[in-house]
């Protein structure tokens, strides 16, 4: 039995004729007849009786046709979702991302990207870097997006993106008319340190080093997006990532940072991981929106 047989078959059972079944499916006489004859032979049961051009169907056919038309329905349902699958407009995808992603620039590109894919399922967790590489590893997340790299045999972990980090002043700064801020600007400053999992921490350590600058930081922030609501309450300065420096563009002031201490976005997922097309779709798309609008 094949859904061209139980589609012959319905037209059959609501037409009456096989001429009206050939005009329902828009086919010829001689197939629906074939769809009927091999339908019969696959069951074994004779399901009409020809009598003068029309088939009158048997008590085994009226069984049958209710049945045929939830499978027909569901079988429909299967190709609309392979035709949807096939052309990247369905698919679920479950996506874990550092704060500093999750908090703005991730939903605004799934905002962008769901509005191209419009039968996308989406789960988005935030959660830390360390997090994120574990729930991979156990298969939970299609797509994990961290800040430093994930050291697991169970995963695969890829650099997709570096941008340089910029340092981040509360309104009406003194340090706000500058272009560019070096690591010597900020000897006199109460500094905003970030947590120890940050991958740019020890980066930013040593420009203070290489500048001969002792830094006393005041405050420890865990994520990149607390140091920025610290400063946002004047308390000091910090040297962030840019991606959590645009949800307080028009708050803070946001300038330059030199030397150059890198920010990454790394990739990992579980090494047994099968990518979908659409999956496949979502991560080309992500490299090339960071690249345009944080390189």
């Amino acid at each position: 039995m094949n859904y061209r047989q139980l589609q012959a078959f319905r037209a059959v059972m609501d037409a009456g004729t096989v001429v009206g079944a050939a005009d329902l499916l828009h086919i010829s006489q001689p197939s629906v007849s074939a769809h009927i004859a091999n339908l019969e032979h696959a069951l074994k049961i004779q399901l009409f009786v020809r009598q003068g051009g029309r088939l009158t169907p048997t008590a085994e056919a009226y069984l049958l046709h209710e049945e045929a038309g939830h499978v027909a329905r569901g079988m429909a349902r299967l190709r609309r979702l392979a035709a949807d699958i096939q052309q990247l407009q369905a698919g679920r995808l479950v996506i874990g991302a550092y704060p500093a992603l999750s908090s703005i620039v991730l939903p605004r590109f799934i905002g962008a990207f769901s509005r191209r894919h419009p039968k996308l399922r989406l789960a988005l967790m935030p959660a830390s870097s360390v997090r994120i590489a574990e729930l991979a590893a156990s298969k939970q997340l299609d797509i994990g997006l961290m800040t430093m790299p994930a050291i697991d045999p169970a995963t695969t972990c890829d650099l997709i993106f570096e941008t340089a980090s910029v340092c981040v002043l509360p309104a009406g700064h003194p340090l706000s008319d500058r272009d560019t801020i070096e690591a010597s600007d900020i000897r006199d400053e109460s500094f905003i340190q970030l947590g120890r999992e940050d991958g740019s921490r020890q980066a930013v350590e040593r420009s203070f080093d290489d500048a001969g600058v002792r830094v006393e930081a005041r405050f420890d922030a865990h994520f990149s997006d607390s140091a920025c609501a610290l400063v946002a309450e004047g308390l000091g300065v910090s040297i962030v990532d840019k991606f959590s420096a645009e949800r307080w563009r028009g708050t803070l002031v946001i300038k330059p940072f030199l030397p150059y201490v890198p920010s990454h976005v790394y990739l990992t997922r579980s090494r047994t991981h099968m990518s979908s097309l659409l999956q496949e779709q979502f991560e080309r798309e992500f490299r090339i929106y960071l690249e345009e609008s944080f390189s």
